[in-house]
């Protein structure tokens, strides 16, 4: 369902708890780190518990609150941070869980923008930072700025992270590529690609791990960008076998006179850096690049004025579950992989059954029963 990146509750939990939940790629777990550095400045005596995930869909965000309100009692002297993701379906919200709990909600989808929400009572009385200009990383650490002026410890905590989310910020919101030649633009340029390096190399966990190590020392932002440029690297090297299988395996559908390449099986390391590659290639003429994932999922990466959030969002929701995101990046659920996970289960054991029986056909290929009849019989009435 998801990470727990931090968990610093005690068994006997006095202290006031700060949950923060957030997005599991490296805008979201960025943003987790500066909340948790600032709060921590603000109030020693708190402690925290981080959640971090790519699943953002409203299911799974709705199953994890829950976790969270069945072992927390929480109550008006906690927080809640939702980072770089949407807050829980206004239904849950209703049923008044969290109803005294301050909650904060730092974002930049448009598909997550506070009018979603302020447009009923249950959505007004969270905290909503939100710009399309900047990623969660970068407002979060605005969020922040403020307190600089109250004492030095949060401007010297500013400093040190502002590296750090602005870099991050140039990458998810695709401002690196925007960026010039100069000297500076192509070190902010080489510190963004680090960081997408360094998140998918060093999985969730690593990267947060990473990025919290010696946090408010001198030397922090250069240390940290040495070690994610050696990352990048050995990226640049895996990427390229990617890219290699993405040309051989892409496929073109015609959806409304707009050419999607899509591409089934591609790790989502690479998923961003393909499709620019693709979208660069004179070979190839897509305005969106689909890639359909071994999940259920199905992530777009759209190029021009073709939003691809809008396309994200109704395919979601037409396969009944969601979807969203920004205008050139996005991604929905299609398809439950709880269900691809107990029919591959089903098709294991009825096989299995079949071959302790000596129940073969002639030929000896497999179980009398057709693989499409041992499908459909599981999954008869299931959405």
């Amino acid at each position: 369902m998801a990470d727990i990146v931090c968990d610093t509750r005690s068994q006997k939990r006095k202290k006031p708890l700060v949950v923060v939940v957030t997005h599991g790629d490296a805008d979201g777990l960025v943003a987790a780190a500066i909340v948790k550095a600032f709060e921590e400045r603000i109030n020693p005596e708190q402690s925290f518990l981080i959640f971090s995930g790519m699943d953002v869909t409203e299911e799974q965000t709705e199953k994890l609150f829950d976790y969270i309100c069945k072992y927390n009692d929480l109550g008006i002297r906690d927080k809640i941070y939702i980072l770089d993701r949407p807050i829980p379906p206004l239904g849950w919200l209703s049923m008044g869980y969290v109803c005294d709990v301050p909650m904060i909600h730092i974002d930049h989808h448009i598909t997550n923008h506070p009018d979603t929400y302020t447009f009923d009572e249950r959505g007004k009385y969270i905290l909503h930072h939100w710009s399309e200009e900047e990623s969660a990383a970068f407002l979060s650490l605005e969020f922040f700025k403020p307190l600089q002026e109250k004492a030095e410890v949060f401007k010297k905590l500013y400093n040190t992270f502002y590296d750090l989310a602005k870099a991050t910020s140039e990458w998810d919101t695709f401002h690196w590529k925007q960026l010039g030649e100069t000297t500076n633009d192509l070190l902010w340029k080489k510190k963004a690609l680090s960081i997408n390096a360094a998140e998918k190399l060093l999985g969730s966990v690593g990267f947060y791990r990473a990025i919290q190590e010696r946090i408010g020392e001198e030397d922090y932002s250069q240390d940290l960008f040495t070690y994610f440029f050696r990352l990048q690297d050995a990226y640049d090297h895996q990427f390229q076998n990617a890219y290699e299988f993405a040309k051989r395996s892409v496929t073109e559908y015609i959806f409304k006179s707009h050419r999607i390449g899509v591409i089934y099986g591609v790790d989502v390391n690479y998923q961003s850096m393909i499709a620019d590659y693709l979208f660069l290639d004179k070979k190839y003429h897509f305005d969106v690049i689909a890639f359909v994932n071994i999940y259920g999922t199905v992530s777009f990466r759209g190029k021009g004025n073709f939003d691809v959030s809008i396309l994200a969002q109704k395919l979601g929701e037409f396969c009944g579950h969601s979807g969203g995101g920004h205008k050139n990046a996005s991604g929905c659920k299609i398809y439950n992989r709880d269900r691809f996970k107990e029919n591959l289960l089903e098709l294991f054991y009825e096989s299995m059954d079949a071959l302790k029986l000596g129940n073969f056909n002639k030929k000896g290929r497999g179980p009398k029963k057709s693989l499409f009849f041992i499908k459909k019989k599981y999954t008869k009435g299931k959405i």
